[in-house]
């Protein structure tokens, strides 16, 4: 018969591996045992399905930040800096052809409806609501159509 846990959701566990992770301090599960109340064995963790499997994500995580960091340290700062103003341009370049769009999109709706197609829009929104809520939170969207 297994034994009852004092910590069934294992909130002390994930706690101490947070902290690991934050000091980038090597997660072990003997290591883990170091620092946690009640665990003392790595045997503690390791033949316990559920505690296995936390600290296996927190050993994925770890491997993915400090291969992040790596590529980081790897190329240098500079390099960094001129891929992150790459990708600030690039966001700026979106931004833009969004508004651009928006634009369009509210001078074709206003000279449909100055031809008189005001109610097939209408219709044509009130079937595809969530396409008129999106083109609301847009700002893309005469009044006259946001509620129906």
């Amino acid at each position: 018969m297994a034994r009852s846990t004092t910590d069934p959701q294992h909130a002390e566990l994930t706690k101490v591996l947070e902290s690991m992770l934050e000091r980038d301090e090597e997660i072990t599960a003997r290591a883990v045992t170091r620092q946690h109340s009640s665990l003392k064995n790595a045997s503690d963790i390791t033949r316990h399905e559920g505690r296995r499997t936390i600290l296996n994500a927190f050993q994925s995580k770890q491997a993915e930040l400090r291969k992040f960091a790596g590529r980081v340290r790897n190329k240098g700062t500079t390099i960094v800096a001129k891929s992150l103003q790459a990708a600030d341009e690039r966001i700026q370049e979106l931004e833009t052809n969004e508004q651009a769009r928006i634009a369009s999109h509210l001078a074709m709706i206003t000279a449909v409806a100055e031809l008189g197609g005001t109610q097939k829009l209408q219709k044509f929104y009130k079937d595809y609501a969530h396409i008129r809520d999106q083109l609301v939170r847009q700002g893309a969207l005469p009044a006259q159509f946001s509620q129906s």
